[in-house]
């Protein structure tokens, strides 16, 4: 049989759900994998690249299928790409089903398709409002562009929150990177926080664990009363509050966890990171309001 981006699509759909729910995005994990003690366990979650690094194994072991890795800067995206199109996996932008790309659907040249992504959030009236993963193909130079938007019930309208351009030709040779690269990378001065997010396999809610790097000194970057949870909804609470404990509890049942392994397990890349870190970097701002 031929295969279609539409066959290809529907074998790698539970792959892309696994990752998804049992290993969360975790930006503390590297810190420990390449400054720390070694490789945190997978249910602690994983760097977005490596996310992909571990959907794409996955995806070749089952299916003997291997993914052309794209990047962009700091980040990088599953690609398999077909005759009459291509399939993506990127499971840091949160897209439950494979995302599909045909070529019979370019106008001018361009192909575009949207996903729906996690969170999936309602309006104040119980409206429905999924999180949204809109790629951009152009087929003639292989160029991609990604943009993930969630919908803001503060604001009441979506927001875009992601967007990463991957340049034609380029292709990331292998896995893992080199460790001196990855090490740059992680002190970027676009890292401006700690954070692990999960995604319940039951109910599909969406809660991250957040620290922030901004609005305090060096030597008080680990400090365990500037946590702060957000809710599916995006709403933020504050470390000590009774809504924090609440969030905090449902991510450690995700992630298999107890709230003192998690919350020092973010803690010592925050240790990591400032004693790492350039003396003379200026973060962004994070934003510590609703969503």
């Amino acid at each position: 049989m031929i295969e279609t981006v539409d066959t290809v699509a529907s074998s790698f759909a539970a792959t892309q759900e696994d990752v998804l729910f049992d290993i969360p995005y975790c930006s503390a994990a590297q810190f420990h994998e390449y400054y720390g003690k070694g490789i945190p366990p997978n249910r602690l979650g994983m760097g977005c690249a490596w996310q992909s690094f571990e959907v794409a194994q996955r995806v070749q072991e089952r299916n003997g299928v291997k993914a052309t890795l794209l990047f962009s800067g700091r980040h990088v995206a599953a690609v398999y790409p077909q005759t009459d199109g291509m399939v993506v996996l990127d499971p840091y932008l949160l897209h439950r089903a494979p995302v599909v790309l045909r070529r019979a659907a370019g106008v001018d040249g361009v192909v575009t398709a949207t996903q729906d992504a996690f969170p999936f959030r309602t309006t104040a009236g119980g409206q429905p409002r999924p999180s949204k993963l809109r790629l951009t193909w152009t087929p003639a130079n292989g160029g991609l562009h990604s943009e993930y938007s969630r919908f803001s019930p503060r604001r009441g309208r979506y927001v875009t929150f992601r967007a990463f351009t991957f340049r034609p030709g380029s292709m990331l040779p292998a896995f893992p990177p080199p460790h001196g690269l990855v090490r740059r990378l992680l002190l970027h001065a676009e890292q401006n926080n700690l954070s692990i997010r999960s995604i319940d396999r039951d109910s599909g809610r969406m809660r991250e664990l957040v620290l922030p790097f901004s609005g305090r000194p060096r030597e008080s970057l680990v400090d365990r009363d500037s946590l702060i949870t957000k809710d599916n909804q995006g709403v933020v609470s504050h470390a000590g509050t009774e809504e924090f404990q609440r969030d905090l509890t449902g991510i450690c049942a995700s992630v298999a966890s107890s709230p003192d392994e998690l919350t020092e397990y973010l803690l010592g890349a925050a240790e990591i990171y400032a004693a790492m870190a350039p003396q003379d970097i200026v973060v962004p701002e994070y934003s510590v309001e609703d969503e």
